[in-house]
């Protein structure tokens, strides 16, 4: 928002989650469950594109701040 020629930012409280596309939707789950202990929390598809699944991994309860998803992109 701006006011008399200065930016006034808006504080935030975190952030709920990041998104990412990956190639190979096996080898995602592989790495960031099998290897860095992420537990898949969800697994979807996009609503627009439903043959393209959503990969939702995070901690253990899926707490907002640790989870980070995932749409598999188009294979090359």
């Amino acid at each position: 928002m701006k006011r008399m020629g200065m930016v006034r930012l808006q504080k935030t409280t975190g952030i709920h989650h990041i998104t990412a596309m990956v190639n190979d939707a096996q080898r995602s789950i592989d790495f960031y469950a099998g290897i860095l202990g992420l537990r898949l929390v969800k697994k979807t598809i996009n609503f627009d594109r439903p043959e393209v699944y959503h990969l939702y991994f995070g901690n253990e309860t899926g707490q907002p701040g640790s989870v980070i998803t995932f749409f598999r992109g188009q294979s090359r």
